[in-house]
Order: structure tokens, then C-alpha cells, then sequence
């Protein structure tokens, strides 16, 4: 009897100890198991626009593939949604071009010695709590002129009357100043002529009222000059150093090769590119956002159809030499997983973080 009864004590024993390592197996579970919010809120453009279809597009893929719904928030453009994401907490992601992501992140209007042209007030104020997610294709916005101009390369802008003042779209100073740079001109070489935004500028050059203006490959606008009197963009020089020069005015960009066939684009032509991103703020948990950038770097041939730029945002665009601000560490890690977060790219993103 008193065998039985050590028996039935050390089952007990045995019984306990089991239960006990099995409650802080599923605390321990319960410690670790990832929560995500049920929606995040993209903040874009007005609909109508590229950068509204754009954001749709990689809202509706992530919204499909991650236990995330991806809100888009039309707004009038950056100048709106960067207080929503980086002090009112309404907004949790927004899209914009690394030129200005470099003006938010550093709180100037380009890096020193500043190019003549750019108005002294910074145009962001310094805004440190944010970060890169991914960056996207590069858009391209080069000089548009008339085809009857004579003029074949930006170089042929000298003493021409240009489009400037952009009060209405302040972008297009730091665009149209490397432009200039790319030809080894300045904002004195050509004949300012005020304009508020870009579509009556390219207005005023299918009117002849001026010679040139900047603007961006793929514009309704440039549709109409073209068919009613034959415009073209000039071509850039495809040199790395004067890429580098115009940096100084745009930081991100690069030149890129348009292919023949666009409205303005009658031969393949070397054009200025400004690379998109899409920003988060440093409140964004590490695994919302590597479960973001991991999603869209799966799902590249689910969004690719849903608009031409999407076509062009390829995984291989996600990560960027010329990025302006530091990337996200969710996104860092998942870099690292993939094998692509080289010592080249750790430098960069040291520097930025520590940039004044």
C-alpha cells in the first residue's frame, strides 16, 4: 500500500512539473507573439494624381498579404502630411521624392555651398523622427522646349528664357537648379521668367512666351504642346561628375535613360531623376515595418499591373546608394536577411545619422 501510494505522489510530482513548464511555455508565446495594428494610414496626394494611384496601389497589396488594412489619405501633398506623420501621429506613412526627404531630414534647402536660386528660408523644418522604408523608381523631370527651339541639349539653355519662381510649386527650384548644374550653368545664365506652376508653364513654352520650363516626363500637358506644336526635352550629359554637381541642388537624384515613344521623348534621351520613397516615422515598430517591405518585395507582380510607375518600383529600387535619410531598422533587417545591407550602405546610413 505504501508503494501505491509513492507512486501516485511522484505521478502528481511529475503532473505538476509538466503543468508548470507548460504555463510558461505559453507565457513565454504570449510574451512573443507579434501584434499589429489593424490599420495603418498612407498618407499621398490628391486623387487624380500619380502619387495617389501609386499609394493605392501598394495600399491594396499590402492590405491583401499582411493582417494590416492600408488606408490612403488624400492630402494637397507633402507640405500637409509630414506634420500628420511626424508630430500629430495621424498619419503612419506618406510618399514623396528623396530631394525632399533630404530638406526635411536636414532642415536645408540644399547642401552648402548653397546654389543661387533657392529662397533663404528653409522650405521643412528639421525633422529628425523620420525614416526611409523603401525608395522607388526614379521619376524624370528634365527642360522641356519646343521643337523648332534649335536646342538639342541643356547646354543650349544658355541665354534662353527659362520658367522659375514655382510659387505654386516650390519643387521645381531645386529640379530646374540641377538641370542648370548638369550643363555647368547657374540661375545667371539663363533669363528667369515667373511662372506659379507647371502646367501653365508648359503652356507659356507651347505659346512661345517662354523658351524652357521643367516638368516631369509623362504630363498631360505635355501630350497636348506636343500635339499641337511638337516639344521635346533636352538631353543631359550623361557625365557622373556633373551628376554629382547637380546633387548639390538635388540630393538623390541621378541621371536615368528615357526610352523613345513618350509625348516630348522622340530619341532616347539622358534625363534628370528624382527617386520617390516612402517615409514612416520612428514610432512604426520594427516588425510592422519589416512586415511591410517584406510584403511588397513578394508582391512586386501583384502591384506591378496596377499603374505604369508600379511597373518600375522593382525590389531591386527598394534600397538606394543615394538615399537621403536613414532607412527604418525594420527595413535594415530585413536588408540583412536578404543579403543586400552592405558595409557600403552601413557607412551611409551612420553618416546620416549623424549629419548636423
Amino acid at each position: 500500500m505504501k508503494e501505491i501510494v509513492k507512486i501516485f505522489r511522484s505521478l502528481n510530482y511529475l503532473m505538476a512539473i509538466s503543468l508548470f513548464i507548460i504555463l510558461l511555455s505559453n507565457l513565454g508565446l504570449a510574451q512573443t507573439t507579434l501584434t499589429y495594428p489593424k490599420v495603418l494610414r498612407f498618407a499621398t496626394f490628391s486623387p487624380g494624381t500619380t502619387l495617389y494611384a501609386t499609394s493605392s496601389g501598394l495600399a491594396k497589396v499590402a492590405s491583401e498579404n499582411t493582417p494590416m488594412t492600408l488606408t490612403v489619405v488624400p492630402t494637397t501633398g507633402v507640405f500637409a502630411w509630414l506634420p500628420m506623420l511626424s508630430k500629430l501621429g495621424t498619419a503612419d506613412l506618406g510618399i514623396t521624392g528623396l530631394e525632399q526627404v533630404w530638406q526635411m531630414w536636414s532642415g536645408k534647402n540644399a547642401p552648402e555651398p548653397m546654389p543661387k536660386g533657392f529662397p533663404k528660408d528653409p522650405i521643412f523644418p528639421k525633422t529628425r523622427n523620420i525614416r526611409v522604408l523603401i525608395a522607388g523608381p526614379p521619376i524624370p523631370c528634365g527642360m522641356l522646349v519646343r521643337k523648332d527651339s534649335g536646342m538639342k541639349e541643356l547646354k543650349d539653355l544658355k541665354g534662353k528664357t527659362v520658367a522659375w519662381g514655382w510659387s505654386g510649386f516650390p519643387n521645381n527650384i531645386g529640379i530646374t537648379l540641377a538641370n542648370l548644374l548638369l550643363a555647368g550653368l547657374t540661375i545667371d545664365d539663363v533669363k528667369p521668367s515667373t511662372v506659379t506652376e507647371v502646367v501653365s508653364a508648359v503652356k507659356a513654352v507651347q505659346e512661345k512666351r517662354i523658351d524652357s520650363t521643367t516638368c516631369a516626363v509623362g504630363m498631360p500637358a505635355i501630350s497636348e504642346a506636343d500635339a499641337i506644336v511638337g516639344v521635346r526635352f533636352l538631353k543631359g550629359p550623361m557625365d557622373p561628375e556633373r551628376d554629382k554637381e547637380a546633387r548639390r541642388a538635388n540630393p538623390g537624384g541621378y541621371t536615368i535613360i528615357v526610352r523613345a515613344g513618350l509625348p516630348g521623348v522622340p530619341e532616347d534621351t539622358p534625363v534628370w531623376g528624382l527617386p520617390l520613397a516612402i517615409l514612416v516615422s520612428t514610432n512604426m515598430a520594427d516588425h510592422v515595418a519589416y512586415k511591410l517591405v517584406k510584403t511588397w518585395y513578394e508582391n512586386y507582380n501583384s502591384y506591378a499591373t496596377i499603374h505604369p510607375l508600379l511597373k518600375a518600383w522593382t525590389p531591386e529600387v527598394f534600397l538606394n546608394k543615394y538615399v537621403t535619410a536613414p532607412y527604418h531598422n525594420g527595413t535594415i533587417q530585413f536588408f540583412k536577411e536578404k543579403g543586400i545591407w552592405s558595409p557600403d550602405m552601413e557607412r551611409i546610413q551612420s553618416e546620416l545619422l549623424k549629419m548636423e
